[in-house]
């Protein structure tokens, strides 16, 4: 489970300016500090702790001052979060129908030039190979990105403190 949890921040912002407050009075009505009242309007990066203390005052919840995703949000962040086992998925079909169609027969007497003439020349370990890499960069990028989103997290939660 994450530590932080992710605020609609221009709802907070809206809900404290209904109730005419400003960031320092918003802070010490919910016992925060008026740095965690920023973060969380500039950003809208809070912690639990934060959230159910914002939820007390506003009197909601705190799962109704998260920001909302719609079901094409989340399907697109899906896919590019995993789009790599895809990638992946692809090149180990290709690397197998290349052994299947190509190699295999290849080893029983087949002539290699005829089996690819078979298969009208398709280059199994060329769209395979170019699949892997694809799916090992797009990997790579998202550890990278991950990492760095985490990073992030941590040094704005250690400031707060």
């Amino acid at each position: 489970m994450s530590l932080f949890v992710k605020l609609d921040n221009k709802k907070i912002q809206q809900l404290r300016l209904q109730h005419c407050w400003s960031q320092e009075e918003l802070a010490v009505t919910a016992g925060l500090s008026i740095r965690t009242i920023q973060r969380v309007e500039k950003n809208g990066n809070a912690s639990l702790e934060t959230s159910k203390a914002l939820a007390a005052v506003f009197e909601l919840t705190p799962a109704q001052l998260q920001q909302q995703s719609t079901i094409e949000h989340v399907a697109f962040h899906f896919l590019v979060k995993y789009g790599w086992i895809a990638a992946f998925a692809i090149s180990s079909i290709l690397f197998g129908l290349w052994i299947v169609d190509i190699l295999i027969p290849t080893l029983k007497g087949a002539n290699f030039d005829a089996q690819y003439e078979l298969h009208g020349n398709f280059r199994y370990l060329d769209f395979g190979g170019i699949s892997f890499v694809i799916g090992f960069v797009w990997l790579s990028i998202n550890v990278f990105v991950d990492f760095q989103t985490r990073k992030k997290q941590l040094s704005s939660s250690t400031s707060s403190i």
